[in-house]
């Protein structure tokens, strides 16, 4: 009976962490002003990260997709204007303690991407047509990210092909 080495990824550690993101968006000149909001979306997009002593260090974007109305005329009793979207990329980063066996070299992987909570404060209020619009954004969120760090190791195992104590094994089953 031989023995055969496996490679396996082995489990170092695991850790999660929660990260406040504040910042201002600006509907500009070119960017017309919001008259009322449609339809927002958030998700968050981790592209970096790195093992390190008893940490991951990462870097990432929290995307934000705004669909919303303007205002092109306004009467009495209407208001019109077309549909835009305004989607922003807004970059963070950190580190999520594992523990102090995690070293450079070890495998980090992003298990958990969430967004636990949100507020998003609209300001710069201005009339256009007579109708309120808003100018400015500030937004507002609480990131919850999890990883944890795989580190490969040899183990070596029995090669249970030529062995005749399971010559015997039913293998119809």
């Amino acid at each position: 009976m031989e023995k055969k080495i496996l490679q396996v990824p082995v489990v170092i550690g695991k850790g999660e962490e929660q990260f406040f993101i504040e910042k201002e968006i600006c509907f500009g000149p070119c960017i017309p002003p919001v008259y009322m909001v449609k339809d927002i979306k958030k998700w968050v997009d981790v592209y970096d990260m790195k093992a390190i002593c008893g940490k991951i260090i990462f870097n990432a974007y929290l995307w934000k997709d705004i669909n919303y109305k303007t205002v092109e005329k306004a009467c009495d009793n209407y208001v019109s204007g077309p549909v835009y979207h305004y989607t922003i990329k807004i970059p963070f980063g950190g580190f999520v303690a594992i523990n102090p066996e995690v070293k450079e070299g070890d495998i980090p992987e992003l298990l958990e991407a969430c967004i636990e909570g949100e507020k998003d404060e609209w300001c710069g209020e201005i009339l256009k047509q007579g109708v309120k619009v808003y100018t400015k954004l500030v937004e507002k969120t609480v990131v919850k990210l999890k990883f944890k760090a795989d580190r490969i190791e040899e183990v070596k195992v029995k090669d249970y092909h030529d062995d005749e104590e399971f010559e015997d094994c039913d293998t119809d089953r």
